[in-house]
Formats: C-alpha cells, structure tokens, sequence
C-alpha cells in the first residue's frame, strides 16, 4: 500500500512539474515574440537571451496529453469508418457480380422460361406486378402461419421464379437499351447490360430500395407465372423461341 501511495505520489508531482513548465512556456512566448520585433535593422547582432529556445527533448516516459488521446481517438474513428465504408462498396460490388452470374447462369439453363417472362414483362407489367405482389405476400404468409414449414416448399418455387424473372426483366430492358444505342446485339448482351442498370439503380438509397427493387422483384415473379400461363405461344426474335 505505501508503494502504491509513494508511486501516485510520484505522477501526480511529475504531471504538475510538467504542467509548470508548460506554462512557463506559454508565459515567455509573447516577450520572445516581442524581442524577435524588437530586432535592430542593419544586420545588428541579436542578444543570445532573446534567441528562441531549443525544444525539448521527447521523453517516452511522459504521460499522454488530453489532447494527444483526442487525436488519437479521432484517427481511430476515421479509419473505423473508412474501413466499414470500404466493406460495405466491397460486399456491394460482390453481390451484383455473384446474382448477375446467377441470372446469366438462369438464363442459359432455362431460355425458354426467360424467354416468356421477358416477353410478359413487356406486354402486361402490370399483370405481372398484380401477380408477383400476390404470390409474395401469400407465401410470406403462409410461411409464417406454419412456422416455416411450408416455406421448405414455396422458398424454392418462389427463388426460382424470381431468378427466371429477374432474367426476363434485365433481358427486356437490355433490349432497349441495345436498341437505343441504335445495335441489336444478343439474348445475353442484352440480359448483361439490363442487369448491371438494373443493379446500378437497385443500390440507390430510399428509391432504389423500396421503389425500384421490390416493384421489379414483384414484376419479375409475376413475369414467370404469367408468361407460364399465357405465354405458350411463339414470340419474335430476339426474345428466343417459346
């Protein structure tokens, strides 16, 4: 216990030797500043007493200053937030390229599906949005009444049609695309450029989360029935054969 005492005793003497000096420091800075204005002209030679004094040497062993913890607490949120920003772009980027690889993997696996929900996405998008709406709240639904049993079989039906219809959908709208560009371009031309746009705004704050995304989720769902209902006929080129 006394060494403990002694030992406190010992900080607490050295902070206010410390503090002393320091403001020491502060109190001869405007008298320095003074005889540094005072200076005679004519290259007069400078009394060595006014001359500004050498700092101080660092010392390892001195505490850390209030504001030295401040600053260093301010870097370490800085780099705290670069980083969470950084990984947040990351598993962004990440995303859209692994999903479109899934929805260029649909196409190819199922054209013809892609082909019709393309097909009623550009025909009857508010039949397919009705449809898809419908589809996604009953399933939610019904999911929750039975405790997630039921979910074992509308989770796959339902990601399967959201896949091929979110296919369908960046099919159509790279289409136009394409079209606008004044080239026809190909079925997975068409699906690549009309996803990235599609992912492009998807990541939108507000807008894209909760108008543009769910809106063409639905549209995409309700595409694949829709096109799997009506859509047995032949479409044009370049939707692909039905």
């Amino acid at each position: 216990m006394k060494r403990f005492l002694v030992a406190v005793a010992v900080v607490v003497m050295s902070l206010a030797v410390r503090a002393e000096d320091e403001a020491g420091l502060r109190a001869g800075e405007p008298e320095l500043k003074r005889a540094t204005s005072d200076e005679p002209a004519g290259g007069e030679a400078v009394d060595s007493e006014t001359a500004d004094p050498t700092p101080p040497a660092y010392d390892p062993n001195a505490p850390i200053s209030n504001a030295d913890w401040r600053n260093l607490m301010n870097s370490a949120r800085q780099i705290r937030e670069t980083s969470m920003t950084i990984m947040v772009l990351a598993v962004t980027l990440f995303s859209i390229l692994v999903l479109g690889g899934l929805v260029l993997f649909t196409a190819g696996l199922a054209p013809n599906a892609v082909a019709r929900s393309s097909v009623a996405t550009r025909d009857h998008p508010i039949r397919s949005f009705a449809i898809g709406a419908v589809v996604l709240v009953l399933g939610g639904l019904a999911t929750a009444l039975t405790k997630g049993i039921l979910g074992i079989v509308v989770a796959p039906v339902v990601t399967a049609a959201l896949f091929i219809g979110l296919a369908g959908v960046s099919e159509h709208l790279g289409r136009n695309l394409w079209h606008l560009a004044g080239k026809e371009g190909n079925r997975v031309g068409h699906i690549a450029a009309g996803w990235g746009t599609f992912a492009l705004v998807a990541v939108v704050p507000l807008v894209g989360w909760f108008g543009f995304l769910p809106y063409y989720a639905a549209v995409g769902v309700g595409s694949f029935f829709s096109g799997l209902i009506w859509g047995g006929k032949r479409v044009e080129e370049p939707y692909g054969r039905v």
